[in-house]
């Protein structure tokens, strides 16, 4: 939550396998972005629970089955380089071989999503509901398609017949999980995530998206557990640290959050988002110098990042430069005119002006664009 007199500097988003974390200042957003969504696609295609297979040893003789299993194996690694279309390619001809080789459909259907042809990857599905109408696994790989094809309800519906058919569905539980916290009903995503966990006690994933439900509920000791052990499973992400990081500074432990973030940027130091997330921890923490060295540097890389405009906003705020803060957090509602938190300061900038009309504009964008700390100045300093 916000308190009053502190800046608001990035916007709440909180991604499993995304790469934007929270600011201590901000609302909650209950919406994924599309870079979550086809990120974690990837991770489906690409990770164990894409149906994948041990690789089949394939004798000289081959019979229809082993010739089928060689080209679904080709086309398993086809996937892995993201080679869709040849992938589709390996799917199909282990199909003509072996028919009703289903682990052929849901994979091709995937690779067909990942191309957003999404009427053949239906229809692949289908084929198979057809023949084996309580397949949980082509239940969850339809619900798979749906959210790449930005059909929420439709992805819940099949993600319940998978879990009335198996409740243990480790993944299943996952993409429920998710969709529950797109809704705002962090508790309810936390217990799939328990059953997705329960299934598969090293789903990293799963780990960090439960850290992100307990981020929202303001479990933060818990988030930390749950982040710090997603990155023991998997500490090759930059986004894992970055979260940790932002757990960390929400719980105002500054210098652990800037260490987890430097470790984040060590893994990847055009993550500006972590650098971003740095400078607050930096700003929050009392070393402005330092903060206003990032948020410079963040927009040296990237002149329009709206983040890192409203970033120098807060510095300015806090060092009482109102109309240098003004002006910055103008750019950055020009560089995103959804930036809540930049409305929020430019609505302190402007009541320190004196301009008490605007500053009560700002505030109420900001409110509608999910920053609650602006419902405060609302109530105390404008007319409703």
């Amino acid at each position: 939550m916000c308190i009053k007199n502190y800046c608001c500097i990035y916007k709440n988003c909180i991604f499993s396998a995304s790469q934007i974390s929270i600011s201590r200042c901000s609302g909650k957003n209950k919406n994924l972005s599309r870079m979550k969504k086809l990120f974690i696609l990837s991770l489906f295609a690409f990770n164990q629970f894409c149906f994948a297979q041990d690789t089949v040893k394939v004798a000289s003789t081959l019979t229809p089955d082993q010739l089928a299993e060689a080209d679904y194996n080709s086309g398993l690694d086809m996937m892995k380089k993201s080679d869709f279309l040849t992938a589709i390619d390996f799917f199909t001809k282990s199909i003509v071989n072996k028919s009703d080789f289903d682990k052929a459909y849901y994979n091709r259907a995937i690779a067909l999503t990942k191309l957003k042809r999404y009427n053949e990857a239906y229809a692949d599905i289908n084929k198979v509901l057809a023949k084996t109408p309580q397949n949980c696994e082509a239940f969850f790989t339809k619900s798979v398609i749906f959210y790449s094809d930005n059909k929420k309800d439709s992805q819940v519906v099949m993600l319940d017949k998978c879990l009335a058919i198996n409740a243990n569905h480790s993944e299943a539980n996952y993409y429920k999980g998710l969709a529950l916290y797109e809704s705002g009903e962090y508790k309810k995503a936390i217990e799939n995530y328990n059953k997705a966990i329960l299934a598969n006690a090293n789903y990293a994933y799963a780990y960090n998206d439960r850290a992100s439900a307990k981020r929202a509920t303001d479990d933060f000791a818990g988030a930390i557990s749950d982040y710090e052990k997603a990155i023991s499973l998997d500490n090759t992400h930059a986004f894992l640290y970055n979260n940790l990081g932002s757990a960390y500074r929400q719980n105002k432990n500054y210098p652990k959050a800037i260490e987890s973030y430097d470790k984040s940027l060590q893994l990847n130091d055009k993550y500006l988002i972590a650098q971003i997330n740095r400078g607050a921890a930096k700003l929050e923490g009392g070393n402005i110098k330092a903060a206003q060295v990032d948020f410079e540097d963040v927009l040296r890389k990237d002149p329009n990042n709206s983040s890192a405009f409203n970033g120098m906003a807060s510095v300015y705020i806090k060092t009482k430069e109102y109309q240098k803060a003004k002006d910055m957090s103008t750019k950055a509602i020009l560089s995103n005119a959804k930036n809540g938190p930049a409305y929020y300061n430019r609505g302190i900038a402007r009541q320190m002006l004196r301009e008490d009309d605007g500053c009560c504009d700002d505030w109420k964008k900001a409110l509608d664009l999910g920053v609650i700390a602006a419902k405060s100045f609302i109530g105390s300093d404008c007319n409703q």
